[in-house]
């Protein structure tokens, strides 16, 4: 049983969970993402130095949001048989904020009220209907403005519509909660506490958090409807649970300080055990397969008769 680790850098999150991966699995490897080669001939090449990345058992992409558009090309590229924790196609989902949000609305799960305009003209219609404050930014960026008034939101439009920038509109949070998905369990969770008014990007101190059972199933529900395994899924816990974002590739050594659980020893754990899953899947997909090859040459024969 072999595992390769793909990520940016040897972070200490990543050194954590090799170390852990190495009592589990025969093999461990670290493959640094700038280094893999990819190849379009005959067949299908993924390789790093003079290791072929296709013929590992397991592939772990420890891949940060900027290259997730890269994670999808080079999984998708995988044979069915390696097993992923985080499918393709979950990067390809996890890629833009905005996106991310609507295929989770669409899949039936509860995220913040936000809305997206191509141009400040779109931007200005959406004003006059919000309950202020709200938060502008633009995609792909973390940074965002809170404005409580009608004027307020209307000059920071206008400065964004100068630069042609798309334009988000979201409704403010008080209270996140970040919950560590690692399927078929949520593993921790931990509180942000922050003096920043935009609480969902903003640096704050983390305690151990017990969700209830409605937050708890929403983040397992999240992490199901882009087929991740792994997650950290940040919910809104002031009313009604809402998904706000969600990361792939978090920090894991952070909130193990908070809660005093080691996540990369949960995670790799429950890698491992759907790993196992994941093999035995296909012995049972071709016992049955042979079953019904068995039981169409008995009624063949008994036709014959």
């Amino acid at each position: 049983m072999t595992l390769c680790l793909i990520g940016q850098e040897k972070s200490e999150t990543n050194l954590k969970l090799l170390e852990e991966a190495k009592k589990k699995f025969f093999s461990v490897f670290f493959v640094p993402m700038e280094g893999i080669r990819i190849g379009l001939g005959e067949k299908f090449n993924i390789s790093y130095r003079t290791s072929d990345l296709t013929k590992f058992d397991s592939v772990y992409p420890r891949i940060p949001r900027p290259m997730y558009s890269y994670a999808y090309q080079l999984l998708s590229l995988l044979s069915p048989e390696t097993y992923t924790p985080i499918k393709p196609i979950s990067f390809l989902i996890s890629d833009e904020r905005f996106f991310l949000l609507s295929v989770l609305k669409k899949r039936g799960v509860n995220t913040l009220n936000i809305e997206l305009a191509r141009s400040s003209k779109a931007a200005q219609g959406i004003l006059e209907e919000e309950n202020f404050p709200i938060i502008i930014r633009t995609p792909g960026k973390e940074t965002g403005v809170v404005t409580n008034t009608l004027s307020e939101a209307k000059s920071v439009i206008n400065a964004l519509g100068s630069l042609k920038q798309s334009i988000l509109i979201e409704e403010v949070v008080k209270d996140v909660v970040s919950c560590y998905v690692a399927e078929p369990d949520l593993i921790a969770s931990v509180k942000k506490k922050t003096k920043e008014k935009d609480v969902i990007f903003s640096k704050g101190e983390y305690k151990k958090h017990k969700p209830d059972v409605e937050t708890k199933h929403l983040a397992l529900e999240a992490a199901k409807a882009i087929d991740t395994q792994l997650a950290r899924v940040d919910i809104s816990v002031n009313g009604e649970p809402k998904v706000v974002n969600m990361n792939l590739s978090p920090n894991l050594i952070v909130p193990s300080k908070a809660t005093g659980i080691n996540l990369p020893e949960e995670t790799i754990k429950q890698i491992y055990e759907n790993y196992k899953r994941h093999k035995e899947k296909p012995m049972l997909m071709k016992f049955f397969e042979d079953a019904k090859s068995v039981v169409k040459d008995v009624l063949k024969d008994r036709q014959l008769l």
